[in-house]
């Protein structure tokens, strides 16, 4: 196989980087080799205002936006399902209006719906009750972020955060059975490390699951050209902090990435740092190019 060895693009969350003020954190990921900026959804109330006035002259892209939506899709009740998709359709508005080219999705977080529903009701287990109302809803909201040129991406995190959607190919499955062009998945290596037997082999299997709308237009092999259900990653070491120093080896998944032609970001997207940013963060994101180089 012809593996592409094109090295993906790599960001930065914003609330790692150091500086008192916007303008200062976002030319400090400049300055440490990252090519973008993820945006950190929970918190956007305190950066909303400087993003804005910052976005036309940011010297970096904001690759796209985690989280920052109410609630969850799979709420017991109507009304706060309908609240969430109200707020995703807000956070899809702002993902267009700061070119942000993607909002990832975990759709069903304990810390933000712990009114979840619990029985399977009249399906043959929950997951199966819980994948028919989620993808009851997602057409619509595909349908919006298309509309906006915007990726709509289901996250699967690991058990202790949900009890929904823990495995990569449970997501890309959904993504099949909708095969809407604006909604793909993502793949955490942090998560996967808690669910996955084997990373590279979840990654691979994903990998190959591909979204094709009728009447497009075909590959050189005269196949549907379609799209990868696989459209970002997210990475962070065994303890959740920075790429580098823990015991994660990631080139086994890179390797895989590159036998499925994967040309997303890479998102270093951990909950804290090992040291001072200044230091560790252009360490980290020489490690993940080195890591690529070396699959």
């Amino acid at each position: 196989m012809s593996l592409n060895c094109r090295q993906p693009p790599v960001s930065i969350r914003l609330e790692l980087l150091p500086g008192d003020r916007l303008p200062d954190q976002l030319q400090a990921a400049h300055q440490f080799g990252f090519d973008g900026i993820a945006l950190p959804g929970r918190f956007l109330d305190q950066w909303l205002r400087p993003l804005r006035e910052c976005h036309a002259d940011s010297p970096l892209p904001f690759a796209g936006i985690s989280l920052g939506f109410n609630g969850s899709l799979l709420n017991p009740q109507e009304a706060g399902r309908r609240a969430c998709r109200e707020s995703l359709l807000r956070l899809l508005d702002l993902a267009a209006e700061l070119d942000a080219g993607w909002i990832n999705v975990p759709p069903c977080l304990i810390q933000d719906n712990p009114a979840r529903i619990t029985d399977a009701g009249g399906f043959a287990s929950l997951d199966e009750r819980l994948d028919a109302l989620l993808l009851d809803q997602l057409p619509a909201l595909g349908d919006a972020a298309h509309e906006r040129g915007v990726q709509f991406l289901l996250e699967p995190v690991n058990r202790y955060e949900s009890n929904f959607l823990n495995s990569l190919g449970h997501a890309a499955r959904l993504c099949q059975q909708l095969n809407h062009p604006a909604i793909g998945c993502t793949a955490d290596f942090f998560h996967m490390q808690l669910e996955e037997l084997n990373t590279a082999n979840a990654l691979r299997a994903a990998g190959g699951v591909t979204i094709r709308s009728p009447g497009e237009a075909t590959d050189p092999a005269g196949r549907p050209a379609g799209r990868p259900a696989l459209r970002h990653v997210h990475v962070a070491e065994n303890t959740r902090v920075e790429p580098g120093p823990g015991s994660l080896d990631f080139r086994p998944g890179f390797c895989a990435l590159k036998e499925v032609g994967y040309t997303g970001w890479i998102e270093i997207e951990c909950r804290r740092l090992s040291g001072r940013p200044e230091e560790v963060l252009p360490r980290s994101a020489d490690y993940l190019r080195r890591s690529w180089h070396e699959a």
